[in-house]
């Protein structure tokens, strides 16, 4: 996570200039770039049952593409799935993907803030970086990384867009 900690990290004050809902669709752009960058391809990555939650999850943007994160009811909605998932064994980056996209669904309507976009970034990158490298992993380990670096890229890309 140092790589991440020292491209992404100065951005937080380009992100505290943005409203809630700007922050809300980077978070979310955020997420969606993360899926292809995690190893092995989505469909044998994740269990089928959280697979299914995260189609919902993108197809619900999708078909509200202007007021999403204004739908606190379909938001409970999707927590409450998240929380009825079966207890199955996942791969490590599950967990910080998952954490991503609850954290992003948890924050009130309008009021995510810079820090939790941040987080949920950082959780995005670490998904990433542990679906690709394992054990103790150096700086230079992540420079190496494909992965790493383009998470890192569309990250950038992502906040320059809307900053």
């Amino acid at each position: 996570m140092e790589l991440w900690d020292r491209e992404i990290e100065p951005y937080l004050h380009t992100l505290e200039r943005l409203d809630a809902a700007t922050l809300s669709n980077l978070a979310f752009d955020a997420i969606e770039a993360a899926i292809p960058l995690i190893g092995p391809p989505f469909e044998g990555f994740f269990p089928p049952d959280h697979a299914a939650l995260i189609e919902v999850a993108i197809a619900f943007r999708r078909d509200h593409p202007t007021d999403w994160q204004c739908d606190s009811r379909s938001a409970k909605d999707l927590l409450a799935r998240y929380d009825d998932l079966p207890d199955v064994q996942v791969r490590p980056a599950v967990g910080p993907f998952f954490m991503a996209l609850v954290r992003l669904f948890e924050a009130p309507p309008n009021l995510l803030s810079a820090d939790d976009a941040m987080e949920i970034l950082s959780s995005c990158y670490e998904s990433v970086l542990m679906s690709h490298l394992r054990g103790r992993i150096t700086l230079e380990d992540e420079r190496n990384s494909h992965q790493c670096v383009a998470a890192i890229g569309r990250q950038i890309e992502i906040i320059g867009a809307r900053g």
